[in-house]
């Protein structure tokens, strides 16, 4: 922004130009544009109120999951920004462009990831950064809603940033911030954010979608189905990096730095199986990582390890004659390499044990949420295909 003109500050703007904005640049709500020129005459107002006087109509994150991957609809946001993670470099249609996740939380203690691209990134992401022990609120307007873990959002070329906004919504959310600030580092200590969370991306009415017309192109989808996986021979775990769950040649225990997430830890079996996905018009393979394969295997990665390593099978017949008797809410993404019969595979995001008398999820006594981000299920699903 021009030295002229800063942000939260009042001005009268005389002799600007009104312009249509070019139609791939418009939105429902901007179709104009003003073009300040050498013939504009900009002066300062000076108010008495520290308060903007505008009112924002802002989504709750708990209804972000309605607007997710609809380039039409965009979302305003408020929200704290309590951490961030590492700044990527992305490579699209031979064009560079950086991007980095904050961590956004509301008042209920929900989180969403918040990815800011290019200039957002080196203007107002800077400023976050160069604030973030104080807890800065954040307005995001015109956001888009992706399906990252379930639901994330986006800055898009017509988003804007506020850091800190003079109004009272945001004043008093970043002195709830301040007041709970042992419960906000015990968030960012378990991570939980980069976790799938299905109390934003399920929606209260799911629609669900035949196996038979799910397909590669759809970026994910929920089936109801039936889970089986009593004849595939398989040893339900793999060794992985104890930070961030990729998959590692290092020995149980032992301690390494993590090509993935450069971080120093120690190598731990995680629970990993396949499994087959069925409903009345077709099947599909899929597979299942985490907390959530330990709730479905009723076995922990460490003990699927050990059997293993006695070359003794998991006693697991009263498990599949329970899934036999069970259907499913399942959430899954298709991964990009196929099995070797040339069928796709799909990794389970969520799932949730659907009540026979009222055909609903059951989400009480449920695992909240899969320990493993829809990016490393695929990495995971990818290096153990190809071993």
């Amino acid at each position: 922004m021009s030295p002229m003109l800063q942000v939260y500050k009042r001005y009268k703007i005389s002799n600007a130009d009104v312009r249509t904005i070019p139609l791939k640049f418009q939105t429902a709500e901007l179709t104009k544009q003003w073009v300040i020129t050498s013939k504009t005459v900009i002066d300062e107002v000076d108010g008495d109120e520290d308060i903007m006087p505008i009112q924002f109509a802002f989504t709750k994150f708990a209804d972000l999951a309605e607007y997710m991957d609809d380039r039409s609809k965009s979302v305003d946001v408020l929200g704290v920004v309590i951490s961030s993670l590492a700044m990527k470099t992305i490579t699209k249609n031979s064009k560079q462009s950086s991007v980095q996740k904050f961590v956004l939380l509301n008042e209920e203690s929900q989180t969403v990831l918040l990815s800011l691209w290019d200039d957002f990134l080196n203007n107002e992401g800077q400023v976050i950064l160069n604030n973030m022990q104080s807890y800065p609120v954040i307005i995001g307007r015109r956001l888009k809603v992706n399906n990252y873990n379930g639901v994330s959002l986006s800055t898009w070329f017509d988003s804007a940033l506020l850091v800190d906004p003079p109004i009272q919504e945001a004043r008093q959310l970043k002195n709830w911030a301040m007041r709970n600030t042992k419960s906000i580092a015990e968030i960012i200590d378990a991570k939980s954010y980069i976790k799938y969370n299905p109390a934003l991306s399920l929606k209260g009415d799911q629609k669900t979608t035949l196996i038979c017309n799910v397909t590669p192109s759809q970026k994910t989808a929920w089936v109801k189905a039936k889970l089986s996986f009593e004849h595939i021979f398989q040893k339900y775990w793999y060794m992985s990096c104890a930070k961030c769950y990729q998959a590692t040649a290092a020995d149980y225990e032992i301690e390494f730095t993590c090509n993935s997430c450069k971080e120093k830890g120690a190598a731990m079996p995680r629970c990993r199986f396949d499994i087959d996905l069925s409903d009345d018009s077709g099947v599909i393979p899929a597979s299942i990582f985490g907390d959530l394969a330990e709730t479905i295997l009723t076995f922990t990665g460490l003990e699927a390890m050990d059997h293993f390593n006695q070359n003794l099978e998991l006693p697991l017949e009263f498990v599949h004659a329970q899934l036999k008797t069970k259907t499913f809410l399942v959430h899954i993404k298709p991964v990009q390499t196929q099995l070797a019969d040339a069928r796709q595979r799909y990794t389970v995001l969520y799932c949730s044990e659907l009540e026979p008398q009222f055909d609903c999820a059951r989400l009480t006594n449920e695992p909240k949420s899969v320990s493993l981000s829809t990016d490393r299920q695929t990495e995971n699903e990818q290096l153990l295909t190809a071993g």
